[in-house]
């Protein structure tokens, strides 16, 4: 299933869904705030350890920088996925609202059940119709017994 498959979901459980891709976008954004403050702190301190001219403390610095300005990418990649699916999501969300949702899918639950069950033997059951009915043919036979 697609991060933004509503399918087969009550207009209830769709805001619910997309509410909970909303608060991971909250939650993003405030991490990335705290990555671009993290980032410009490390900058702060490259700059001031060069000034000195101490060398190692402004390659640690720069270490961490480095980390810093790639964990701060890693979550604006994030963030622009997040932005982009839930712009998918509240147009599914809206079209479920409007146009109502099927709770049951009927094409689709039969094609499952045909994958799990196999196909209809026609053979084996024609064969059963035709034993049923030389059974029954015996029987009457039985029942009108000698004449």
């Amino acid at each position: 299933m697609l991060d933004t498959d509503l399918e087969g979901l009550g207009p209830k459980e769709a805001a619910e869904y997309v509410l909970a891709f909303i608060t991971t976008l909250k939650q993003t954004e405030k991490a990335l705030e705290t990555a671009q403050e993290d980032t410009n702190l490390w900058t702060r301190r490259v700059s001031l350890a060069q000034a000195k001219g101490d060398a190692g403390l402004a390659a640690q610095a720069t270490a961490r920088l480095s980390d810093a300005t790639a964990k701060q990418s890693k979550l604006e990649a994030e963030l622009a996925d997040l932005k982009a699916k839930i712009s998918v999501l509240k147009e599914k969300l809206t079209r479920i609202r409007t146009t109502g949702v099927k709770l049951v899918d009927a094409d689709l639950l039969l094609a499952q059940l045909q994958m799990v069950t196999g196909k209809k033997d026609e053979l084996a059951h024609t064969m059963k119709q035709e034993e049923a009915g030389a059974a029954l043919d015996e029987l009457k036979k039985k029942m009108q017994g000698p004449q």
